[in-house]
């Protein structure tokens, strides 16, 4: 069993399973997406060298009997799927429950045979699926202080906070992605910066952060950033990033990631935040 919704640009969902108005016959589309693998041919020798891979683009077609009465349903599919219209789908079964966004491509419908059919065929241009809901791995510890029973003779710390300059950041899914970093300054901190262990590659920001100063980088495909805020002003600071930095992406599986800086490292609180990403459902 599954459920499909779908919403539209301003937010309104409809469920086309468990639906009177709906039953679907056939989702085509949402398994892993095709590779286009680019190659050269030698001169008198067999087969080619790779070049290179990328995923294509994903084409989902939902294909539904309108139940009656038809008319009205069938008006009211169009106030979701709206030629070259955003839509997002979302898709949950017994394992997964995930999101993706496209546009409707078109919406064919057989209007005069006695079972009116739909097909609704979404174009993606990203074509993973997104885990509808984002997991954050803080790089702080908390640790509970407080006991029973207790006398108040000094003052009682509750809980206490320890800076983590390295931890393990998990990603659940099946397809390498982009994150989003979040560095907070308690204090003073000179140009600080995060490393993949494994890897060794680094982003690294040349700039100096005062207390309450927030730096956000984002480094997932096709909306790579990175900002300050500073008294309330966001500004743009790509142009402070070292030379040589890499835009830091998570394997599927344990990463380890380190964050440090070249003055007062611990005055940092960092987040990671990740959506996981599925090459099919």
């Amino acid at each position: 069993m599954f459920t499909l919704i779908a919403e539209n640009k301003c937010g309104e969902q409809l469920e086309l399973t468990h639906s009177e108005a709906y039953v679907i016959t056939n989702i085509d589309g949402i398994d892993p997406p095709e590779a286009v693998i680019n190659s050269t041919r030698n001169a008198g020798a067999d087969g080619s060298v790779f070049n290179s891979a990328y995923v294509d683009n994903r084409v989902i077609t939902i294909t539904l009997a309108i139940n009656t009465p038809a008319e009205l349903n069938r008006i009211n599919l169009y106030k979701y799927f709206k030629s070259k219209q955003k839509v997002k789908l979302y898709y949950k079964n017994s394992t997964r429950n995930v999101c993706i966004e496209g546009y409707v491509q078109n919406i064919p419908i057989n209007y005069f045979e006695k079972k009116q059919i739909a097909q609704i065929i979404i174009f993606c241009p990203n074509p993973f699926f997104n885990e509808s809901i984002d997991k954050v791995t803080n790089f702080e510890t908390v640790t509970s202080l407080f006991q029973f029973p207790f006398e108040i003779e000094t003052p009682i710390p509750f809980s206490s906070i320890a800076t983590n300059t390295e931890t393990n950041v998990i990603n659940s899914g099946d397809v390498e992605t982009g994150m989003i970093i979040t560095l907070r300054a308690s204090g003073a901190v000179v140009n600080p910066a995060i490393y993949d262990v494994d890897t060794g590659e680094y982003f690294k920001i040349n700039k100096a952060m005062a207390a309450g100063d927030v730096i956000t980088i984002n480094t997932k495909d096709k909306e790579k950033s990175i900002t300050l805020l500073s008294a309330g002003v966001l500004s743009n600071i790509i142009g402070n990033i070292e030379y040589g930095s890499t835009w830091l992406k998570l394997r599927p599986g344990d990463n380890i990631m380190l964050i440090t800086a070249t003055t007062l490292p611990e005055n940092l609180i960092s987040s990671v935040s990740v959506i996981n990403q599925y090459e099919g459902v």
